[in-house]
């Protein structure tokens, strides 16, 4: 499923940039959903598979920590340092800049929360519900956040980590939930949907509430459960080839020409796409998993995801509008292959040695 991962990444990318060629493929939410799915496909394999003996929690935990945090903090080092060279030689601030502007409006508090959950990456979710107050400083909870003059995010280096904020939360329950059966999982997600149903009838923002809540986006990771029992399902059956390409090449098709599908911003559309990757997933992941290059260029997904905000202000920089969407996509690649290459790559030998002593 790696280039499944590397195209959503890519999604995502070209929402925050504008359409490619024409070309945005997915809504980004859409994609990050779609993501949340395959985690939670791949925290219930791990978890079922590999971390199951004395100490696999721990070792789950520390392990997923290694995955994710060291790249993070590359990229949010770079951001600062590059933001900060940016701003005494070409006046120019990338991602620094309400720090810059309101620095001096900002109380104590607000500065050691925003420090706080751009080192620690918990808590980036929750400034999505948040902004500052324009006269005191402090910052203050606010349903409808994004329409606010001075939202709490702006003070994010990597604002796309509010995602990972989400998914570590779901990491702290996955050892108690996702072992379950099909039965409590259905539970769970009924629950969280009933969540987001709440929220259409109270009427709230759907940014951020039904983007970024977590209750209501744990459902997407339980769906991924719910992947993984198909898949097992799926391996006793031994399907053919050309079954498993039947299903994984129309969905794939599906994903690549959804933005000319009828029914743009349409709840069906959206939910229909959520069930065609439930029902996929199980399928391509058992037609891809011994695919040695679509495993290597899945490594590239997270180091994607997390270092285009930054590409995309330094090309906003150099280049006019036209040309931003195609040289972020260059510039992101490029830094991705070297985070993949330097940082990613070690720690991932590292953590499966680790495993291997464990076992």
């Amino acid at each position: 499923m790696g280039l499944l991962r590397v195209f959503l990444a890519i999604v995502v990318l070209i929402n925050h940039t504008g359409p490619l060629f024409g070309l945005v493929f997915t809504d980004a939410y859409i994609a990050v959903k779609i993501f949340f799915i395959i985690s939670g496909f791949y925290m219930a394999l791990i978890l079922n598979e590999k971390y199951t003996g004395p100490g696999s929690c721990r070792l789950f935990f520390t392990n997923r920590f290694l995955r994710l945090y060291p790249a993070y903090w590359f990229v949010v080092i770079l951001s600062v340092g590059a933001s900060l060279v940016f701003r005494h030689y070409l006046d120019y601030t990338l991602v620094l800049g309400p720090w810059l502007t309101n620095a001096h409006k900002l109380t104590s508090s607000s500065i050691l929360a925003f420090v706080g959950a751009n080192a620690a990456i918990f808590g980036q979710d929750f400034l999505f519900f948040t902004s500052l107050s324009p006269t005191t400083g402090n910052l203050v909870l606010d349903a409808n956040s994004m329409a606010a003059i001075q939202p709490a995010w702006f003070y994010l280096a990597a604002p796309q980590a509010w995602t990972l904020s989400v998914e570590l939360t779901f990491y702290l329950i996955a050892p108690l939930v996702i072992r379950r059966g099909i039965g409590t999982l259905s539970l769970l997600i009924a629950a969280s949907l009933a969540v987001r149903a709440a929220i259409w009838m109270a009427k709230l923002p759907l940014d951020p509430w039904c983007q970024r809540f977590t209750p209501a986006e744990l459902g997407f990771f339980l769906l991924g459960g719910v992947c993984y029992h198909m898949y097992v399902r799926l391996k006793t059956l031994r399907p053919r080839p050309a079954v498993l390409r039947a299903i994984t090449f129309p969905y794939l098709a599906f994903l690549l020409l959804y933005q000319f599908i009828p029914g743009q911003f349409s709840i069906p559309k959206d939910y229909a796409t959520y069930l065609a990757t439930v029902i996929a997933l199980p399928f391509l992941f058992y037609y891809t998993r011994s695919i040695k290059w679509d495993r290597r260029i899945g490594e590239l997904s997270y180091p994607i995801y997390i270092s285009h905000w930054l590409v995309i202000m330094l090309m906003r920089y150099f280049f006019n509008q036209a040309w931003i969407p195609a040289m972020s996509l260059v510039g992101t690649l490029a830094l991705s292959v070297l985070i993949a290459v330097f940082i990613n790559n070690p720690i991932e030998r590292y953590r499966q040695k680790r495993v291997l002593r464990a076992a």
